[in-house]
């Protein structure tokens, strides 16, 4: 199984600075053979045993399904470069990427990301969460504790992909609705994952099944 390297972080920071085609076409055995191939065998890893507990999850290793494009769509970029300098796994059910939470695992030059990422629609009052933390939010409280939140995964407020806008407090209700956008994951530097990428596989996989229960609260409350 092709798996994660230096190689494939060497790419992506290549990647930070603007590249043109013809640079993306003369490396696109490296794309295909560092990032694109390790992504394609990380959602086949994972993707079984979340679709075990979540049966129309969308699991396929494709990109446009379980795999992000690596390039830009240039007609709402104007002024970025063609291609991103990161790629995601996200996991959802099959149609409903817009209103689903996203179970991920997102790579980029400076490490990986792995966890829940949450869209406005889902934090708002009045929403399944919305209602559970007005409810009961002691019993919200326990349940991101039971996951870890606090532990060994963060809770945090993110302005966009990449970038951390604030943490949040575990320990405190609201802060499950907080923010433009919440993730709940874990934070793997590059070492990490180059020195034992079977073992960042395994331990991604654990913590995306882990987050399942949270995951299902943000669309039908606890």
């Amino acid at each position: 199984m092709s798996l994660l390297s230096s190689e494939t972080f060497a790419f992506l920071d290549e990647l930070s600075c603007p590249r043109d085609k013809s640079w993306f076409e003369a490396n696109r055995a490296r794309y295909e053979a560092h990032l694109l191939g390790p992504m394609r065998a990380l959602v086949s890893a994972i993707g079984p045993g979340l679709q075990a507990q979540i049966p129309d999850l969308e699991c396929r290793p494709q990109v446009n399904k379980s795999l992000t494009r690596i390039n830009r769509d240039m007609r709402f970029a104007r002024g970025q470069s063609p291609y991103k300098d990161h790629m995601l796994a996200l996991f959802y059910r099959q149609g409903r990427k817009k209103e689903d939470p996203q179970l991920f695992v997102g790579v980029q030059p400076m490490g990986v990301w792995a966890g829940l990422y949450l869209s406005p629609a889902l934090l708002a009052a009045g929403s399944p969460m919305g209602n559970a933390v007005s409810a009961c939010p002691d019993a919200v409280v326990a349940l991101g504790k039971g996951l870890g939140l606090g532990g060994d995964l963060s809770l945090s407020s993110c302005s966009c992909y990449g970038a951390v806008e604030k943490s949040m407090n575990g320990e405190e209700a609201g802060h499950y609705l907080t923010g433009s956008h919440l993730c709940a994951m874990r934070t793997f530097t590059v070492g990490e994952v180059v020195a034992d990428p079977d073992g960042f596989v395994e331990t991604a996989d654990e913590i995306l099944g882990r987050l399942i229960p949270l995951w299902k609260a943000y669309l039908h409350g606890l």
